[in-house]
């Protein structure tokens, strides 16, 4: 089977927009939450804190491009052709640079998708249909940008991409199962290169769906960036961010052909969906997942070095994914850290732009801790939390990302920088 090997990394985050900035903002600690004072309108609402992404520069796309396209697709659009400018490619009739690798359009596959279509214009959508009473007054467009698969679509159209295409959508897993499913067809050699990723866009009613069910932080609204982070004794929920992240997988055979960098072999990764409860997670699943994962890459639990965890901020997700780690990996200290305290949760782009930031680590040799973290209860004893940024060697990392309706993911990868 072919090795998959990851060639290309580009992203819209809360802390920056390239990866080396991404990795300089987290080294030094940075968080880039905010008070949104006009949520505290919403009936109902209690969380007012959410991390938007940094400005980004979407100026090249035409109107007839733009005008179906809604800030997710456009971030994605941006990280995507970030992507492909590190990798050394061009995909698509739209492409300015002449002078990139193009690879064969029959045997490259683009996989991204989104947690739903666009939350901002799906509430202006149904707003407009509700006091109509109908259709009238609705763009033509407007429907393009709430599609399920708006994101993937939309990006392909601005690449002037004509290949085969696929759209995942499993909420705050999207993005790392769009990875794993990307390189295993790789593997299985149905392709040569795969874009993949996903991407969410900033609005309230995302927020409101962790608010209701308990799962957002509410207790420092004024005070965001004290929101205690993930794996902390007194973490009270998480934080909403938005952002895209896209990765370039390619077989090892195709990047040596065509002469192309490597930053880390994409090992193999697991799905898995636990069938027991919506929102509740657990940690037999998920320890299976990783289990899987592990397995599939052929790579032991001793080997690892490193976990990045999926953990969010809440009470029970961290604890019932820290259970998961310690079974996944028995009697060992493997440094454990989440980074959603700095960036947030971007839910169908936490995956993929978690990976890009592995990646990082790897690059400069060096874990970020998470942040935010002053104490631990013994509920997490037997777990290798890190509190502070070590300087280390990372030959092979595991990232977990799981999601509501029970979905577990998590994949392995291994540095060849």
């Amino acid at each position: 089977m072919q090795k998959v090997c990851i060639t290309g990394m580009g992203l819209v985050s809360s802390l920056g927009n390239m990866p080396e900035e991404l990795f300089s903002e987290l080294d030094k600690g940075s968080c880039n939450f905010k008070f949104f004072e006009e949520w505290e309108s919403y009936n109902g609402l209690e969380t007012f804190v959410a991390a938007p992404a940094k400005e980004f520069d979407d100026s090249s796309l035409p109107r007839n491009v733009r005008r179906s396209m809604s800030r997710m697709s456009t971030m994605a659009y941006d990280a995507t052709k970030s992507a492909l400018k590190d990798a050394a490619l061009s995909v698509g009739r739209n492409s300015e640079e002449n002078d990139l690798f193009k690879p064969n359009h029959h045997r490259t596959l683009v996989i991204m998708g989104s947690t739903s279509g666009s939350p901002i214009f799906l509430e202006k959508y149904f707003k407009k249909m509700i006091e109509n009473g109908g259709p009238k007054g609705q763009l033509s467009t407007s429907f393009f940008k709430v599609m399920n698969h708006s994101v993937a679509a939309n990006v392909a159209l601005a690449l002037g991409y004509s290949g085969p295409l696929i759209s995942p959508s499993s909420a705050c897993s999207t993005s790392s199962q769009a990875v794993i499913m990307g390189a295993e067809l790789i593997k299985a050699g149905l392709y040569d290169v795969v874009i993949a990723g996903g991407a969410d866009e900033l609005h309230y009613t995302s927020v409101s769906v962790f608010d209701v069910v308990k799962a957002s932080s509410k207790n420092y609204n004024k005070e965001p960036l004290k929101i205690p982070g993930p794996f902390d004794a007194n973490r009270d929920g998480l934080v909403v961010s938005e952002g895209a992240g896209i990765v370039v997988l390619e077989s090892e055979s195709h990047v040596k052909e065509r002469g192309g960098k490597v930053y880390a072999e994409f090992m193999g990764g697991a799905y898995f969906c636990d069938g027991i409860h919506m929102s509740q997670p657990q940690a037999e699943q998920m320890s299976t997942t990783i289990e899987m994962a592990l397995e599939k890459s052929g790579v032991s639990a001793s080997q690892v070095d490193y976990v990045n965890a999926h953990a969010t901020g809440t009470k029970v997700g961290d604890l019932q994914e820290a259970l998961a780690i310690k079974k996944a990996f028995p009697g060992q200290d493997i440094p454990v850290s989440s980074l959603k305290g700095h960036l947030g949760h971007s839910l169908a782009a936490c995956g993929s732009t978690e990976l890009i930031a592995m990646v990082e680590m790897m690059k400069n040799k060096r874990m970020i801790a998470t942040r935010n973290i002053s104490s631990v209860t013994d509920e997490f004893s037997g777990i290798n939390i890190l509190k502070e940024n070590v300087n280390a060697e990372i030959e092979y990392a595991v990232s977990n990302n799981f999601a509501f309706g029970g979905m577990n993911t998590s994949f392995v990868i291994k540095n060849l920088m």
